[in-house]
């Protein structure tokens, strides 16, 4: 361990200097410890002052699991891996291979049909490989596992062999209630973090936090979850079980990101899943970020978000909507690009590239928008009866969409404003100077809604789009 002090004037006086090199480093004249993989770095954190700079050096840091203090900063040097994991040692036991392992019993969450287990947090590896969850030894087939949680025993069908096989254990590697802490130039891996917890933040961090050129994978909840005032930059968050990002509070960012391949627990979209998800916002924005290949929605705003901004953002190929913004309030959505998304068939105007769902104030310009042949929309405004918040009733109005492409690969998907309400007034939503682009039949063609399914010219004659132009995609 190489500890330094930064003296920041002379001393005066042999006196002075005894007492200077007795006291403790203050925030202001921070140590910085360097970090290895044999470090507890938790004990290292109890054991320096708040805003004490760690570096870690290149390895393999397995079972760590730290809650900083206010203003520490923890920066890799070479390839930096925190692992959430222990290994297992497996012994033949009938035709199978068995390894004792403390079981955590606790769920959370809603799965989809197809993932039962999905609420349990523990994930094992073979290998580096994810292992599917089974129910009982009787479902073992090559690739899958089990876990009797009552007698503690994890079954696998074969032998492992030499591949090291991991299952998750801990729940988070940094978490906790401090301000100002910055993270960056590190791996974050198999950490058993619940549905809603983050790998980095646990329930949620401390404000302000800083995560910069940080790779999360294979957590089984959310990658990364910062709270309010916190940055969430250059970094990649992919293949954990529920969701890669979300950030909390007030003017939270989240710029130049790669998000992508979440959820593959199978968590219920309706619960949550997918690239990122977003509540209860004050000036959220998210930037420069590719968002691709989730298992759900790519960016999802859910319930009470104001102020959010989307900006430049590149969302394809998400199971469901590219950004869905949904019981909330004001926003601007702008210039990015979104195509694929919603490769599922939807019916209605679900599935959306971009979704306003019961919200209002919401700009949507600029933005490149390409519907798959295989089903989904563009863009699409959506009103139900949806109830109020704190800010007020939720509900589709005064939203406009304007100087956007929008091109349909085949002969569905739409774009438009659709209601289930009734007779419950929506007003001041509007569609104008819009590109649309349709590949296969005519201007009679249905791709425009207005409380139902239309032409082009029956979309105009509505008052919408009176600016907009539509014309066959050249061949």
């Amino acid at each position: 361990m190489k500890l330094v002090f930064i003296q920041s004037r002379a001393l005066v006086g042999a006196a002075m200097l005894s007492c200077l090199s007795l006291a403790l480093a203050t925030p202001s004249q921070a140590a910085t410890i360097t970090v290895t993989p044999s470090s507890n770095i938790q004990a290292l954190v109890n054991a320096n002052p708040a805003g004490t700079a760690f570096v870690l050096e290149a390895g393999m840091y397995r079972g760590q699991a730290v809650v900083p203090k206010t203003g520490d900063t923890f920066t890799g040097q070479g390839e930096v891996k925190l692992n959430g994991s222990i290994v297992l040692t497996f012994t033949e036991v009938s035709g199978l291979w068995v390894a004792s392992a403390t079981p955590d019993n606790t769920t959370r969450g809603t799965c989809q049909a197809a993932h039962p287990l999905c609420a349990y947090s523990q994930d094992l590896f073979i290998g580096g490989t994810l292992q599917t969850p089974v129910a009982s030894t009787a479902n073992l087939t090559a690739g899958t596992w089990y876990f009797d949680r009552t007698a503690g025993k994890v079954y696998i069908p074969q032998n492992p062999g030499s591949a090291e096989v991991e299952i998750g254990m801990l729940k988070w590697a940094f978490s906790g209630s401090a301000t100002n802490v910055s993270i960056s130039n590190m791996m974050i891996e198999k950490y058993a973090n619940y549905g809603q917890f983050g790998a980095i933040g646990g329930t949620v961090s401390g404000n302000a936090w800083i995560v910069d050129n940080v790779e999360a994978r294979y957590n089984h909840g959310t990658g990364i979850k910062l709270g309010s005032g916190s940055q969430l930059l250059n970094s990649f968050s992919h293949d954990n079980g529920e969701l890669g990002i979300a950030l909390a509070g007030t003017n939270s960012q989240g710029i130049g990101n790669e998000v992508s391949w979440n959820n593959y627990a199978g968590y219920a979209l309706g619960w949550e899943a997918g690239g990122g998800k977003f509540s209860s916002t004050n000036g959220l924005l998210l930037q420069k970020n590719y968002v691709h290949d989730n298992y759900g929605p790519g960016f999802w705003c859910d319930t009470d978000n104001i102020n959010t901004t989307y900006d430049s953002n590149t969302i394809v190929h998400n199971q469901s909507s590219g950004i869905q913004h949904e019981l909330s309030f004001a926003a601007v959505v702008k210039n990015n690009t979104l195509s694929g998304n919603g490769y599922v068939a939807a019916s209605w105007l679900w599935n959306g590239q971009i979704s306003i769902q019961n919200s209002s104030n919401v700009s949507v310009y600029g933005n490149t928008v390409q519907v798959p042949a295989s089903g989904a929309n563009g863009i699409a405004i959506i009103n139900q009866n949806r109830g109020s918040g704190p800010m007020g009733e939720w509900i589709s109005q005064n939203n406009s969409v304007y100087n956007n492409t929008i091109t349909y690969l085949g002969s569905g998907g739409g774009t438009g404003m659709v209601n289930d309400t009734g007779s419950h007034p929506v007003l001041g939503n509007s569609f104008q100077s819009n590109t649309y682009v349709v590949n296969v039949g005519t201007m009679a063609s249905e791709h425009w809604w207005w409380f139902g399914i239309m032409d082009f010219a029956k979309f105009q004659a509505q008052g919408e789009d009176t600016a907009g132009t539509a014309s066959v995609l050249a061949n």
